[in-house]
């Protein structure tokens, strides 16, 4: 790919990619063609996944938040039909984060079942070197998917919102936020109540509807092949993890949980994602 673009343009490129635009977005702004985008959109994206694997390991973190993130590929599951290509439709994507580092440790895209799920959590606690606190929301697969990977080596508790409590007519704007709206709920092991928590990672899944446009909603930028979301979702969680600096933090997540010991810049990124090493299959 670098052959074929100059490296100040490639790199712009996943810039802007970076920053949330569309690939029609980036084709205006850099006037290269969206079939080249999209060809160094994918390279990038699988080997900023390489990288992941390769540097996110050995992590140490005492309380984990997880959650899932809907979105969807080429058309919304209620429009698929059996005849058609199965990766279309829904497009889960399962996020670890440390709540004190705000590092994404593990990430996951697929169906919200329990085979991804399980996939997740196996891939998360291969990732860890504690026993850590946990916490999700109340999807039912969790606690199957939790149990066969951690064992008891985890304190698991749920976050349930019930957002049918005591609604108003504008509801939708302003939920109400009683004692009776958030029900916590020990699953395994002994969890500190008062830190059974996915706020972080629920407004970290915000950031991201900003910064990676396949998956933001209500727009024309959503994936069309579940290839490019995967990559685009790689990039995304990348750029997040080594190259910008967290608000709160004043340094990136990845130098917070002590993974290197510098702040990236894109052109860093970009070379070591097209450098990782393609794993033998």
């Amino acid at each position: 790919m670098s052959n074929v673009l100059p490296r100040t343009v490639r790199n712009e490129i996943v810039h802007q990619l970076c920053e949330g635009n569309s690939v029609r977005a980036v084709e205006r702004l850099t006037g290269v063609a969206k079939s080249t985008i999209l060809r160094l959109a994918v390279a990038v994206g699988e080997g900023c996944e390489r990288l992941h694997n390769v540097l996110v390991r050995g992590v140490v973190a005492a309380q984990i938040e997880c959650d899932e993130q809907w979105s969807f590929v080429q058309k919304k599951q209620a429009r698929v039909v059996s005849t058609e290509n199965q990766e279309h439709g829904d497009a889960w994507t399962f996020v670890a984060l440390d709540r004190d580092t705000k590092l994404c440790i593990s990430y996951l895209v697929g169906k919200r079942d329990q085979d991804a799920a399980n996939a997740f959590m196996t891939d998360l606690r291969a990732r860890l070197l504690v026993a850590p606190q946990m916490s999700t929301d109340g999807f039912g697969a969790y606690a199957q998917a939790v149990g066969e990977s951690f064992g008891g080596a985890v304190d698991y508790g749920q976050v349930v919102k019930q957002y049918g409590y005591n609604r108003t007519p504008d509801y939708k704007y302003a939920q109400t936020r009683g004692s009776k709206f958030i029900k916590k709920t020990t699953i395994i092991g002994a969890p500190t109540i008062s830190n059974i928590n996915t706020s972080r990672v629920e407004r970290f899944n915000l950031s991201t509807r900003h910064t990676v446009g396949r998956a933001r909603r209500l727009c024309l930028a959503f994936s069309k092949t579940l290839r490019g979301h995967r990559a685009g979702i790689a990039l995304g969680f990348a750029a997040y993890n080594l190259v910008r600096i967290h608000g709160t933090l004043r340094v990136t997540p990845a130098m917070a949980a002590g993974l290197t010991d510098r702040v990236w810049d894109i052109d860093m990124l970009v070379d070591a994602a097209l450098s990782a090493p393609v794993a033998d299959k």
